[in-house]
């Protein structure tokens, strides 16, 4: 499991914004907030940025959702809990999805709890949940590996995974 401190935290945020600006992506804060920044929600912290390569005018959208939940885990240190980072490939009318929530039920279900989602079509999977393998190490990493995807120009072969169920 990851932990940080706050300060690491605010770092992290801080570093995820310039990885994709650095690649020429704009990143977008939610729900069309004025900034990017953490969340709260209860007494958890939460992000949502919704980052967009550079594509040309005519291209339609291509977006990667970045998406964590961290948990207090004691005096000013946090869990990450749960996170979802989502490559829309709207040309190639594909999805690849890298996810941790649910942790109880895909343990109990699967025996892992990590998962991938990928839709050569988008919209009809035809495996509901692969294996995560290895799993995400964070909103770094996720974003390295979905933009990796859409650097190829090309769908990755979702029958080269290993499908759950």
């Amino acid at each position: 499991m990851i932990e940080a401190t706050t300060d690491e935290i605010l770092d992290y945020l801080a570093d995820v914004i310039e990885r994709a600006e650095r690649f020429g992506a704009t990143v977008l804060p939610p729900n069309d907030a004025e900034t990017v920044a953490w969340e709260r929600d209860g007494d958890d912290l939460f992000m949502d940025l919704a980052v967009h390569p550079p594509v040309g005018r005519r291209a339609r959208l291509v977006e990667i959702v970045l998406r964590e939940r961290w948990r207090a885990v004691g005096s000013d240190r946090w869990e990450l809990a749960e996170y979802g980072y989502e490559l829309r490939h709207h040309e190639l009318a594909y999805r690849r999805a890298l996810h941790r929530h649910d942790v109880d039920c895909f343990v109990r279900t699967y025996g892992v709890a990590t998962h991938e989602h990928c839709e050569a079509t988008m919209g009809n999977p035809v495996c509901g949940h692969y294996l995560a393998n290895p799993p995400c190490r964070g909103a770094l990493d996720g974003f390295d590996r979905l933009y990796g995807v859409w650097l190829t120009g090309t769908k990755t072969d979702c029958s080269q995974l290993r499908c759950l169920g």
